[in-house]
């Protein structure tokens, strides 16, 4: 190749070298084999059945088990959903405001991963409804960490997805 083509002022030489070769049988074979012998670590909610040539997972927290899982045991209403937070609000802070109203069995200050901080909303849930309807009189509309906060009791997804279907229809 001379180095007028190699300099050519509309193609830029990446067009004008030739393309990578494909990568060799062995490597493909064994990435293949890769993918075949993983298995994923198992989560306590499954349980797999060994006696099948093949693995079959089944939820334990699917409504048909025995067992009773933690989104099942709950009360609806006791799950409370928190917007409008600020970016500095901190678990510990969040746990501070809403732990009078009485005992906090789950707080979950959702995050963004890329930017680590608080996404401005959370999840809350207290161990009784008079508790979490307290919290929603004493919190909603109030200031944390200079922020109106509201409080309401959490939709499920399936009530989201309804809610949606109604307003697009």
């Amino acid at each position: 190749m001379s180095t007028a083509v190699l300099n050519h002022p509309v193609l830029p030489h990446r067009f004008l070298a030739p393309p990578p070769p494909p990568p060799l049988r062995s490597d493909t074979l064994s990435l293949l084999e890769a993918k075949r012998r993983f298995q994923p670590p198992l989560s306590p909610l499954i349980s797999t059945s060994s006696n099948l040539p093949y693995r079959v997972a089944t939820c334990l927290c699917s409504p048909s088990s025995s067992s009773s899982s933690p989104r099942t045991r709950f009360n609806p209403s006791t799950r409370l959903f928190v917007s409008g937070l600020s970016f500095r609000t901190s678990e510990d802070s969040l746990v501070n405001a809403f732990k009078k109203f009485g005992e906090l069995v789950e707080v979950n200050l959702v995050m963004d991963k890329i930017a680590n901080r608080p996404r401005g909303f959370a999840f809350l849930r207290y161990a009784t409804e008079e508790e979490s309807k307290k919290a929603i009189e004493g919190m909603h509309g109030k200031f944390l960490d200079g922020r109106v906060i509201f409080v309401e009791i959490a939709k499920s997804r399936a009530e989201l997805r309804q809610g949606l279907k109604q307003n697009s229809g």
